[in-house]
């Protein structure tokens, strides 16, 4: 029973602050990002598309012009963003 308790309780004071979290983030469409890929390709906009899957499957199949940073090994890859803390960056 007080596991129970235990894990309700959890879930109650940080379900919500998981979910706030997500609410600094826009959510990009396929059709958005075609358009941003298309206005980068005519140098209109600028922007950091990354792949945050594995290399395995980066090297499969990825959108041209992304990077490669496994969302595991951020910590050691943040380099690769560049330095300009302002820039877009799109992940998927």
């Amino acid at each position: 029973m007080r596991k129970i308790v235990c894990y309700t309780l959890a879930m109650i004071l940080f379900l919500p602050a998981a979910v706030f979290a997500l609410e600094r983030f826009d959510i990009v469409t396929t059709e958005e990002l075609r358009q941003m890929l298309a206005d980068r390709a005519a140098g209109k906009t600028e922007f950091l598309l990354v792949n945050s899957l594995d290399e395995i499957i980066y090297r499969d199949s990825s959108i041209p012009g992304s990077i490669n940073i496994p969302w595991c090994r951020v910590a050691q890859m943040a380099d690769r963003l560049g330095e300009d803390k302002d820039k877009l960056i799109i992940t998927y």
